[in-house]
C-alpha cells in the first residue's frame, strides 16, 4: 500500500510553494483559502472526468476511549446512511442528476474522507455538494439511532478472521491507546453516541483549517480556485484541533516479548503463518528514520536476496522465499514493522518451536548481521532497492487517481512537504540510515510474535502451547474494548 502511494514522488517537486503551480509538475497546483482550507488540483485532460475528494485529519487517531467509533457514525450520518447508499432523498436526487447512485466515503486510522467522480462539466456541482454537506450538516436523530443499531450489529457480526487478528495485534502493540488505531470503535461508545456528542466532534474536527480539497482530472485550476473561494470561503474557521499534540504511542509497544496464537478458520489445514511485529518510527517525530525503514523494506524484498535466502535455509519447512515478507508501514500515529512467513505444519517440528526459531534467526542473526556487517548489503543492493522503489512508483502513474490518492494520504499522515521531498531524501539515505533504523526500532525494541494456524492444526499441537508463554486469541479477547 505504502509503495503504491509513493509511486508518484519523483514526478512531483522537491519543495512545493504555498500558492500556484509547482515548477517540476506544471499540472499540479495548490492554494489555501483564508479560512485555512487547502486545495490541490491536478489536471489531466485525457478523459473528461473529475474526481473531487474532501479529506479531514481525523478518524481513529483523534478518538478518545469514550468517542471510539463516533467519527465513523458522523461520516455516515451526513448521508443518513452509508455514503455509497445514502438514505437522504434529496441527496439521492442530486446524485441521480449527476448520473450517480452513491459516493465513496471512509473513516480510517488517520483520515475521514468523501470522494465523487463526475463528468468534468459537473465539477462545480460536485464542489457545491461538498460545500453544503460540511457547512450545513443536517444531523437527524432518527437516522442516528438507525446507524447506531447498524454499527452495533457490525461489531457483533463482522469479526472475521483478519479483523480478529489485527485487533489482537493492535491491542497488544498499541496497548496504551489502542482506540487510536480502531475506526470501528466500541459497542459502549457507539451506544452512548448522541446528536450533541456528534455536533461536538463536528465543531472540533470538521472545520476548514483541518481539511483539504483534492480535485483531479479534466479541470481548469483558475476556475477551480474561483469556485472554491465562492463555495467554501464563508466556511467558518475553528480552533486548531491539533494545537495540543497527542501523547505518543509508547515504544516499545509491549513491556516484554509477547507471544500469541490464533486458531484461524481461514487458514488452510497444513499451512500456518508466523509474524513478528514491532513499533516503528512515526512520521512526525522521527521523519529521518522513515527513510531508513523504506530503504530497508526494499533491500529485503528480493526473493533471491541474502535475507530471504538465509531465513529459508535456517528455518525448516517455510512455504518459500516469496512467502517471507518484511515491511515498514509509515503512520503519523502508530507505525509498525512486520516480518513474517508462511510455513508447513509438521508435528515433528512444533509451531511453538518454529515461531521462536523464526524470531531468533531474523532478529538474533540476520538483523544483527545487517547492522554490524558492512558487506551484508553492497552498493548494487542499494541500487537494486532504489530500482524496486522506482518500479513501484511507475505502477501508480496510470491515472490521476494515483496522484490524488498519494497527496491525500500523505497530507493526512505526515505532510505534503514530506511527500514531495521524499525523492531527494531517499536518494541520500544509505547504510547509515538503515543501520540506525534497525538499531533503534528492532534491536532495541520489543516485539509481538503471532502464530495463525487452522483450528485442527492447533488442536493437534494444543498441549505444546500449555506453559509456552503463548496467549490464545479469539473473538472474545482480541479487541481492546473486551475485558
Amino acid at each position: 500500500m505504502k509503495r503504491m502511494l509513493l509511486a508518484t514522488l519523483c514526478l512531483l517537486s522537491i519543495a512545493l510553494g504555498a500558492q500556484g503551480q509547482t515548477e517540476a509538475m506544471p499540472n499540479l497546483s495548490r492554494f489555501r483559502l483564508a479560512n485555512g482550507l487547502e486545495v490541490f488540483a491536478y489536471r489531466d485532460a485525457a478523459v473528461p472526468l473529475a474526481r473531487v475528494q474532501l479529506v479531514f485529519k481525523a478518524g481513529a487517531i483523534s478518538q478518545t476511549q469514550d468517542t471510539a467509533g463516533l467519527f465513523r457514525l458522523y461520516e455516515r450520518l451526513l448521508f443518513k446512511g452509508s455514503p455509497s447508499l445514502p438514505g437522504d432523498p434529496s441527496l439521492r436526487s442530486v446524485l441521480a442528476d449527476m448520473g450517480l447512485a452513491g459516493i465513496e466515503g471512509g473513516t480510517r486510522a488517520e483520515s475521514v474522507s468523501w470522494s465523487i467522480t463526475v463528468p468534468s462539466s459537473m465539477t462545480e456541482k460536485a464542489l457545491s455538494l461538498w460545500s453544503e454537506l460540511v457547512k450545513n450538516p443536517v444531523l437527524d436523530p432518527e437516522a442516528l439511532e438507525g446507524l447506531k443499531a447498524e454499527a452495533q450489529r457490525e461489531l457483533a457480526e463482522g469479526m472475521g478472521p483478519d479483523t480478529v487478528y489485527e485487533a489482537a495485534m493492535t491491542r497488544r502493540l498499541f496497548a496504551k491507546y489502542p482506540w487510536r488505531r480502531d475506526p470501528t470503535g466500541s459497542e459502549k461508545a457507539i451506544r452512548g453516541a448522541s446528536l450533541e456528542s456528534l455536533k461536538a466532534l463536528q465543531r472540533s474536527w470538521f472545520v476548514p483549517n483541518n481539511a483539504a480539497l483534492f480535485v483531479a482530472g479534466d479541470i481548469d485550476s483558475a476556475a477551480l480556485r474561483l469556485a472554491a473561494e465562492r463555495l467554501f470561503g464563508d466556511w467558518k474557521t475553528g480552533d486548531d484541533p491539533w494545537k495540543k499534540p497527542l501523547p505518543p504511542q509508547p515504544r516499545p509497544g509491549v513491556l516484554r516479548p509477547t507471544w500469541i496464537v490464533y486458531p484461524d478458520p481461514s487458514m488452510p489445514e497444513g499451512v500456518a503463518s508466523v509474524e513478528a511485529r514491532y513499533r516503528g518510527p512515526d512520521s512526525i517525530p522521527d521523519m529521518g528514520a522513515t527513510y531508513g525503514g523504506d530503504l530497508w523494506s526494499a533491500l529485503v524484498s528480493s526473493p533471491v536476496g541474502k535475507f530471504k535466502t538465509a531465513i529459508m535455509k535456517t528455518v525448516p519447512k517455510l512455504f518459500g522465499t516469496e512467502s517471507i515478507q518484511a515491511s515498514y508501514t509509515t503512520q503519523r500515529d502508530g507505525a509498525w514493522i512486520s516480518i513474517s512467513s508462511l510455513f508447513y505444519v509438521d508435528p515433528t517440528l512444533p509451531a511453538v518451536d518454529r515461531a521462536r526459531l523464526f524470531k531468533e534467526r531474523v532478529r538474533g542473526y540476520e538483523i544483527t548481521a545487517m547492522k554490524t556487517d558492512p558487506s551484508y548489503f553492497g552498493a548494487k543492493d542499494y541500487e537494486e532497492a532504489r530500482r524496486r522503489l522506482g518500479i513501484d512508483r511507475d505502477l501508480s502513474l496510470d491515472s490521476p487517481d494515483g496522484v490524488l490518492d498519494a497527496l491525500a494520504f500523505w497530507w493526512a499522515s505526515s505532510s505534503v512537504d514530506y511527500f514531495l521531498g521524499y525523492p531527494s531524501a531517499i536518494a541520500k539515505a544509505g547504510p547509515k540510515e538503515v543501520s540506525a533504523f534497525l538499531d533503534t526500532y528492532i534491536m532495541r525494541n520489543l516485539e509481538v510474535v503471532a502464530l495463525r494456524m487452522n483450528p485442527a492444526d492447533y488442536e493437534r499441537e494444543k498441549r505444546l502451547f500449555e506453559g509456552s508463554g503463548f496467549e490464545l486469541i479469539g473473538s472474545s479477547n482480541a479487541f481492546w474494548w473486551q475485558k
